[in-house]
C-alpha cells in the first residue's frame, strides 16, 4: 500500500500530500502487466497555467534506469504539453535519496524504482533548511520486472540465446568461466539490491542453495558492480556479456534478454509472499525485504518551484504520462 500522507499545518505539505496520498496508480511499464486502464485518480489540485512566463524549470531527479523514458519521450513530452521547462538528472535512487538528505540536490521531483529511497526521506530527521521529514506521500505510478539482458557480441551469445528458449539453465550460463556479469551497487540502487534478492529467490526456486554464489558471488563483488547510468553502455560496448535489468530497459535499448521465472522476477504481486522471503541489509542496518517492484514518485521538501512539481506529478499519473511508459 502506498504510505500514507502525512499533514501538517504548511499548505503546501497538503497540497503535496493530497496529490501523493490520494493518487494511487499502478500503471505498466513496456516491461510487464497489463495496463490498469479505471486505476487513475484526478489529484485535487488545480490545473497550472501552460503559459511558459508562469512556469519556470521543473528539476527531476530520476532513477537511472528511465533515462531513455525520460530524456527522450516524458520530458519533452512534458515541456510540450505545459510550458515548463524540464531538466532531468538520472542517477541510483538510493544515492538521489541520499543526495537529498545531505543538501547536494535540491529536486522539486523525485522518481524512484522503489518506495525504500522515498521511505527514507519521509522518515528522515531532514538535514536542509532543518526541515524534517523531506518528503510527506508516494504514489507508485508503474511496474517492472527483472531480466537478463545480453550482449549479442558475446562470446557466450549461443548459450544466452538456449538459455532464453529454455533449452539450458540461465544460472549455468552466468557460472560459465569468463562470463562477465554486470550489476548495479546494491548500496546505492534498488535495482542492486533486487538482483540480489531475486538470486537468493532463485536459490529456493530451483532448490540449489548456491546459484546466488556463483553468480553474482560477494554481494559487493567489484568485478561486478558499475553504475547504473552507465550499465547498460558497458553491456553495448561489448565490455560485459550480460546484465541484471529491468526489462522496459532491454526493450527500450532494444537488446535480447532472457525472461525469468515469476517467482523471482519480482514483477507479479501474486508472490509477494515469496519475495519477502528473501532480503538484502543495507549499511545502515536495514532489511529490504523481496517485493514487487513498483517505481514511485513524491514531491521533496527540496523543491523550488512547487506549482511546476504538481504538474510534473499530474502529467505523470495522467493517461497522457501513461501512454508514454507504455
Amino acid at each position: 500500500m502506498v504510505k500514507k500522507a502525512v499533514y501538517n499545518k504548511s499548505s503546501n505539505t497538503t497540497k503535496i500530500a493530497a496529490l501523493l496520498g490520494i493518487t494511487i496508480v499502478v500503471v505498466a511499464l513496456i516491461s510487464s502487466s497489463i495496463l490498469v486502464r479505471n486505476g487513475y485518480a484526478t489529484p485535487k489540485v488545480e490545473p497550472q497555467s501552460s503559459s511558459s512566463s508562469q512556469g519556470g524549470k521543473v528539476f527531476v531527479m530520476y532513477a537511472g534506469s528511465l533515462v531513455r523514458i525520460f530524456e527522450q519521450d516524458l520530458g519533452p513530452a512534458f515541456q510540450n504539453k505545459t510550458g515548463y521547462t524540464y531538466t532531468g538528472e538520472g542517477r541510483d535512487s538510493l544515492q538521489v535519496a541520499n543526495m537529498i538528505l545531505d543538501g547536494q540536490r535540491s529536486p522539486d521531483v523525485f522518481v524512484s524504482a522503489s518506495t525504500t529511497p522515498i521511505n527514507k526521506l519521509i522518515n528522515s530527521n531532514g538535514s536542509v533548511a532543518s526541515k524534517s521529514p523531506l518528503a510527506h506521500g508516494l504514489a507508485k505510478f508503474a511496474s517492472a520486472e527483472m531480466v537478463i539482458a545480453y550482449s549479442v557480441t558475446s562470446k557466450f551469445h549461443s548459450d544466452l540465446d538456449k538459455a532464453k528458449k529454455g533449452l539450458v539453465p540461465w544460472y549455468h550460463v552466468l557460472s560459465e568461466n569468463g562470463f562477465k556479469f554486470g550489476r548495479t551497487d546494491p548500496d546505492l540502487d534498488p535495482k542492486g539490491y533486487y538482483t540480489i534478492i531475486m538470486s537468493k529467490l532463485a536459490n529456493s526456486y530451483y532448490k540449489d542453495p548456491n546459484i546466488k554464489q556463483r553468480t553474482l558471488g560477494d554481494n559487493k563483488n567489484p568485478k561486478q558492480i558499475f553504475p547504473e547510468e552507465t550499465l547498460i553502455t558497458t553491456l553495448e560496448t561489448g565490455h560485459l556479456d550480460a546484465i541484471a535489468a529491468y526489462k522496459h530497459e532491454a526493450v527500450a535499448r532494444g537488446l535480447h534478454y532472457i525472461t525469468l521465472p515469476p517467482q523471482i522476477n519480482l514483477g507479479n504481486p501474486s508472490y509477494s509472499k515469496f519475495y519477502r522471503t528473501a532480503t538484502y541489509t543495507l549499511p545502515n542496518g536495514q532489511t529490504i525485504h523481496g517485493e514487487p517492484v513498483y517505481f514511485s514518485v513524491t514531491i521533496p521538501d527540496t523543491y523550488r518551484n512547487l506549482a511546476g512539481a504538481m504538474t510534473f506529478v499530474k502529467f505523470l499519473l495522467s493517461p497522457d504520462g501513461s501512454t508514454i511508459l507504455q
